[in-house]
This record gives structure tokens, sequence and C-alpha cells, in this order.
């Protein structure tokens, strides 16, 4: 048996991988233009998901729909038949439904916003109706409210993101800024990759509850199956996949004082988990040679943007221990950047064992990296997730192991 995922642009898609999860069956990506659907409907497949921009021309194909798929206006999963009929349905409705609940997101008598208004939304519409929402708007570029009037709408509980904007690789970006909104309880964004989009960390900053779409694609995917193979366990299966590949996906990143232990504790912990170890400042270096002489001849400042844009590059890949510089913290950006993937941990060394051979800022000494530290300090809270306290190589590996574990079961 053949299934897949029909869409225009797949590249990206993390569906086999949870397909594979699911069950033995073979699932592949069907890449199509506009122009060849009607040839793809006549190759040999069993099921399929469908995805932008499908979800809509795939429907006249279909003998028959569900009901929650025509009172949804779209469909994301086909099936074939033993009499070769196609029979659609609409199972992001029920992937949308769970990743709600499953991140605690409270509909009832909310006022809620939805930005974009192509297929994806229609289905997140129905389901906030479902749920009892006061009141559903579309924000979109064409035929909804205007973005420019979304300042009218500052009283709005809930907003979802149903546009890819803010999508990996096109990181970071938004659609639009939280500031405004004084009563917001909540935000959801169907895009899960990268982890916390922009939207989601601009929530974070402000106390938001926030959640991605990958509940909703595994969900989804996990309710598609049931169609394809007959599964019947469905709750029991979505939970277990979406934590394995949260915690398989998640950056451990590394943050602390010139000689705190970093590259050390980073390398440790890439080998323990069979993870790529990236460090920055070595990256930057295989650029541009040694970065104390780039650093005398060219300023901190040049340095710095260098910097950003190494984190930027290691911040939107998954699955790595990244070690940061020193001084990554002084860059405010810096922060979105390795938060996007990573969960975030400070090494808190003891000043008096800090070296400062070669290292251009620490160079004047203890007094000198004192000086720093303190400057520095509450840099390193803000960016932490975690504070380390001082520990030798073995004992701060398993601790973070220890807290990611424990993370990542979330």
């Amino acid at each position: 048996m053949k299934f897949g995922l029909l869409g225009r642009t797949l590249g990206h898609s993390f569906s086999p991988e949870i397909h594979g999860r699911i069950g033995d069956y073979d699932y592949a990506l069907f890449e199509r233009e506009p122009e060849a659907l009607d040839a793809f409907f006549h190759e040999d497949w069993q099921g399929i998901n469908v995805t932008i921009p499908y979800k809509e021309a795939v429907m006249p194909y279909c003998t028959r729909i569900s009901e929650g798929a025509q009172r949804i206006g779209c469909v994301n999963t086909i099936v074939r038949e033993a009499d070769g009929s196609l029979s659609g349905y609409n199972t992001d409705y029920d992937g949308f439904a769970f990743a709600l609940d499953n991140a605690h997101i409270e509909i009832a008598n909310r006022k809620c916003l939805i930005l974009g208004n192509g297929a994806t939304s229609k289905t997140i519409a129905t389901v906030l109706a479902d749920k009892g929402a006061r009141e559903i708007l579309n924000i979109a570029r064409h035929d909804a409210i205007p973005y420019s009037d979304i300042h009218l709408h500052h009283d709005a509980e809930v907003i979802v993101n149903a546009t890819p904007v803010g999508m990996y690789p096109k990181t970071p970006a938004r659609l639009i800024e939280l500031d405004g909104f004084t009563k917001l309880e909540a935000v959801f964004d169907v895009i899960y990759n990268p982890h916390r989009t922009q939207f989601l960390l601009d929530a974070e900053r402000l106390g938001v509850k926030s959640a991605n779409g990958l509940a909703m694609l595994v969900a989804q995917a996990v309710v598609a199956a049931k169609y394809f193979i007959g599964i019947d366990d469905v709750a029991a299966r979505i939970r277990p996949i979406l934590r394995a590949m949260t915690k398989r996906d998640e950056n451990i990143v590394l943050v602390g004082m010139p000689g705190a232990g970093k590259t050390t504790v980073g390398k440790a912990l890439a080998t323990e988990l069979g993870r790529p170890f990236v460090d920055i400042d070595a990256r930057i270096a295989a650029d541009v040679g040694s970065v104390p002489d780039y650093i005398h001849t060219r300023g901190i400042d040049a340095f710095r943007a260098l910097e950003t844009a190494a984190i930027a590059g290691a911040g939107k890949e998954h699955g790595q221990v990244i070690a940061t510089g020193g001084g990554a913290v002084t860059v405010a950006a810096n922060k979105d950047l390795l938060r996007q993937n990573g969960r975030i941990y400070w090494i808190n060394r003891p000043l008096e064992d800090l070296p400062t051979d070669g290292r251009p800022l620490s160079a004047g000494g203890l007094e000198t990296v004192r000086r720093l530290y303190d400057e520095r300090k509450g840099l390193y809270a803000d960016f932490a997730d975690v504070v380390l306290p001082p520990a030798n190589l073995t004992q701060t590996v398993s601790k973070i192991l220890e807290d990611f574990n424990e993370a990542m079961r979330d």
C-alpha cells in the first residue's frame, strides 16, 4: 500500500517521519504543480494527506466527502476505497482541537482572531466555533479585516496564526506586534518549524500562553492513519510521538563567561546524545581566522555582527548542541535566534577558575573578569531557561541531561 503527502513544496515536511512512527507503511512526498493534479489522481496510491495549496482544489476529485469536511470547505485526507472511489476527510480539525486541549488554551466565550484566510483558517474557525468562541474574526491581506485595522481588535483574547509567515527558513518574521493587546490570554501558531516562531516568542515574553503546530500535525496524522490502515488506539499514539520529535529536534544551547567550559561541556553532551556540536566562535574563526586578531583589527562591533549572523544560521537548525561565545548575550536579538529551537543553559563557573589567556575581553586578569561578569550576569540570567550552579564536568552534563529530558516530557 502506498500513502503520502500531496503539496506543491514539501522539502521540509515532517510527515514521513510521523507516519513512520505511527505504523509500518510506505509514506512518500508527492510534489505536484497545479496542472499535474489530474494525472496525480490516476496514479497508484492508497491514501494521501493534502497540504497547501490543494486542500480545496482536491475536493472535486472525491466521490464522498465527510460531513465535517463539507462543513469546513476543505479536505486534507483522501482514501481510495476498494471500488476505486475516493473518500475525503478533514483530520486537521481533529489535530487543531487536540492541540488546543494539549496546550490548555480555553476558547469558550473568547474573542478570537485568525491571521490569514486560506484553507487552514477555515478549519481553525470551525474548531473555534465548536468550542464556543464568542467572536471569530479573520485578519488578512485580502477579503477580510485588513492588518491596518487590527488595532480595532486589541481586545482579542486568543490569536491564531494560520499563515506561513515565520516558517523555516525565513526566520525570524512575524505578521503583527502583540504589545497592544490588553486582554490576550493565548496565541497559537500552525507553524512547527521553528519550534518557536517570532510570534510565539513575543507571546512568551509577555507571559501569554503559547503553542506551536507540531501537536496539530502529529494528531491529524494519527487520525489520518485511522482512515489509512484502521488503527484504533488514536489517542494513545499522539503524545509519545509528539514528545519524541520535540526532544529530538530541540537544541541544547550553552551560554556563560569566556572560559566557563561551554565547549568542553558541549562536546561531552554532543557525544552522549549523538548530536552535532556547533561552536559559534569556531564557526566564525573558520571564516575570518583568529577571533582575537579580528577583534583587535576590526573592533568588537564588527565581531558582534559576525557572531549574530553565525547564531542566526545555527539557531534555525535542529537537534544540535550549541556553545556560544561569552559575549553573545550582549546582543538582545541573539536570545530569540537561539530560543527559536533551543533550551538555554547558563554555565555559571566561579570567576577565579576562568582562564584569561587568549581572551581579549578578559586579558586584564581577575578584576577585569569580575567587572565583565557584573556587566553580563543579568543578561545571562535573562537568556537562560536554566542556571547551572558550579560543578565538575560530569555533574554539569548530568544536570543538563536530567533537566532536558524532564522538560521534553511536558
